[in-house]
């Protein structure tokens, strides 16, 4: 029996857990010093993009182990006047959901969910969906690939969230070696709209 094109596509694609695997042991070899050299173009190349120049809000994980760096990008943003928002996970087992709160400082971040630095204070800080135009997200992700697809870490968040901030520009920030050939994709998955590394933006 013939397969068809799309059952032949997904036979020979490999699996969102083999691709993260992968990607995420090519970024565990980076060392602390390449890490921190990569991070720092990658930074310089997003504050020289119009979406973070145009953007009053930045929505932005706070980096975590070998993850693309972001705390001198967040304070960076504290020091240019800009309102900064990083994501909280709430709620229990299967209703957790990721919520943004505003912080003022990076110390207002402390071990949270999974040992992810999360913001503490919350009251009158909730970042609020809807028409977000002049909005910046910053996504993080396992592994991406040239077609802008991501993977995340498998709980979906980011995919829920940046379907509720319409309007809100999307970047995706990864190191090279986090670059696969190609990922699989499902419906749901939202792509950012640009990526960008340490050697340019995608």
């Amino acid at each position: 029996m013939r397969m068809a094109p799309s059952s032949i596509w997904e036979k020979n694609m490999r699996s969102k857990k083999e691709c993260r695997k992968e990607a995420l042991a090519r970024r565990a070899l980076m060392s602390a010093k390449e890490r921190e050299a990569a991070g720092r173009r990658i930074t310089d190349f997003l504050r020289d993009s119009e979406e973070y120049q145009l953007a009053e809000k930045i929505l932005v994980y706070a980096s975590y182990r070998d993850e693309v760096p972001t705390y001198d990008l967040i304070e960076g943003a504290l020091r240019e006047g800009k309102q900064v928002f990083c994501p909280k996970i709430e709620g229990q087992a299967r209703a957790r959901t990721m919520s943004f709160y505003r912080i003022m400082d990076p110390e207002e971040l402390q071990d949270g969910f999974q040992g992810i630095p999360e913001p503490v204070v919350l009251q009158g800080r909730h970042y609020e969906t809807g028409k977000n135009s002049r909005d910046l997200i910053l996504m993080p992700g396992t592994a991406f690939d040239r077609q802008r697809r991501r993977l995340g870490y498998g709980g979906g968040f980011y995919d829920r969230f940046c379907r509720r901030a319409q309007g809100a520009a999307r970047i995706a920030l990864c190191f090279d070696c986090q670059l696969l050939e190609e990922l699989p994709e499902e419906e749901t998955d939202i792509r950012p709209e640009r990526i960008v590394t340490e050697s340019g933006w995608i």
